[in-house]
């Protein structure tokens, strides 16, 4: 037992020396890896920051909708959620061609346009009809009441024939029945049995 205590006095200071050297190195250690962790945490919320951030875009709106304008909105918003931040559409809004189910981008510019700026296509008009009913959808032609070119549209009825119908009932007034027809000009018994299906009064 003397003798340790006697290596312990005769060699405290290379004893002190060692312990400080160790507790020294433990700190170092210590110190080190926690900045690491303080670092590593650091740079995580950055991070995180970061994202956020960058999730975050800048859409346009116009045309028929509440409050048009520039608008924040998150990358995977819809063009139905731009619509409800701008306060939804107006009644003379038409939403047919609009994709509201589309994903938004950055700088995307959004135009709702107006019913009236969709004008409704036009009707094709009927064959055989005309603004005078000279022609109804039975196909037939009015033989009092045609022109010639409504006149030429009967099969076998050429220019010189409907010209010489216009004559005839110009001279001798309306057509009294269909039958009549047999006298102008032109047309004979054969003529009238092709065309008797498709005239009219």
């Amino acid at each position: 037992m003397q003798k340790y205590k006697d290596f312990i006095y005769y060699n405290r200071k290379e004893l002190l020396i060692g312990l400080l050297c160790i507790l020294a190195l433990f700190n170092l250690f210590f110190k080190s890896d926690n900045k690491e962790s303080i670092a590593t945490v650091s740079l995580s919320d950055f991070e995180k920051k970061e994202e956020k951030v960058e999730s975050k875009i800048i859409v346009d709106i116009k045309g028929e909708v509440i409050m048009p304008g520039t608008y924040e909105m998150n990358a995977d918003d819809r063009v139905s959620d731009v619509l409800l931040k701008a306060g939804g559409v107006t009644d003379k809004a038409s939403t047919e061609n609009i994709n509201l189910s589309e994903k938004v981008k950055d700088e995307m510019l959004i135009v709702i346009p107006s019913i009236d700026s969709n004008p409704k296509p036009v009707e094709e008009k009927k064959p055989n009809t005309t603004s005078n009913n000279s022609i109804v959808s039975d196909g037939k032609v009015s033989i009092n009441k045609a022109s010639i070119q409504e006149l030429m549209t009967i099969k076998g009825i050429g220019e010189t024939k409907a010209k010489a119908i216009i004559d005839y009932r110009s001279k001798n007034g309306l057509f009294k029945n269909i039958d009549e027809i047999k006298n102008v000009s032109g047309i004979g018994k054969s003529t009238f049995e092709k065309i008797k299906d498709y005239i009219k009064l």
